[in-house]
C-alpha cells in the first residue's frame, strides 16, 4: 500500500514492493534490506525522516540529479527519489557510483 511513496520509475521495482516478488535487477542477499528500506521511505512524513537512522545516509544529490534525493540500501547501491508535495516520487533502484577519496 501506497503512502508516502507516489511512484516508481520502474513496474518491476513496485512489483517488488507491493508483492515481494523477485526480479533479476535486486540481488538475493540484499532483497530484505531493500524492502526494508522502501517500508521507510513509504512511512516518512517529511523528507527528514529519512535522516534517521544515519545508516540511510540521506542526501540531496548533486548535478545531473540534483532534483533527486537518495538514501543507501548498502555501500554497492541505493535507492533514489524525488521528493514532492510530502512524496517520493519516481523512485528508482541502483547500483551506487562513488568516487573514492585519496
Amino acid at each position: 500500500m501506497l503512502e508516502s511513496i507516489g511512484s516508481f520509475r520502474d513496474k518491476w521495482l513496485e512489483e517488488f514492493f507491493d508483492t515481494g516478488k523477485s526480479h533479476a535487477k535486486i540481488p538475493a542477499d540484499i532483497e530484505s534490506v531493500l524492502a526494508r528500506k522502501l517500508d521507510i521511505i513509504n512511512a516518512a512524513v517529511d523528507f527528514r525522516d529519512l535522516r534517521s537512522p544515519p545508516g540511510n545516509r540521506f542526501e540531496n544529490l548533486e548535478s545531473p540529479l540534483q532534483e533527486y534525493s537518495s538514501i543507501r540500501v548498502n555501500d554497492k547501491y541505493r535507492i533514489l527519489f524525488k521528493w514532492v508535495n510530502g512524496k517520493a516520487e519516481q523512485v528508482y533502484f541502483e547500483p551506487h557510483k562513488y568516487k573514492k577519496h585519496k
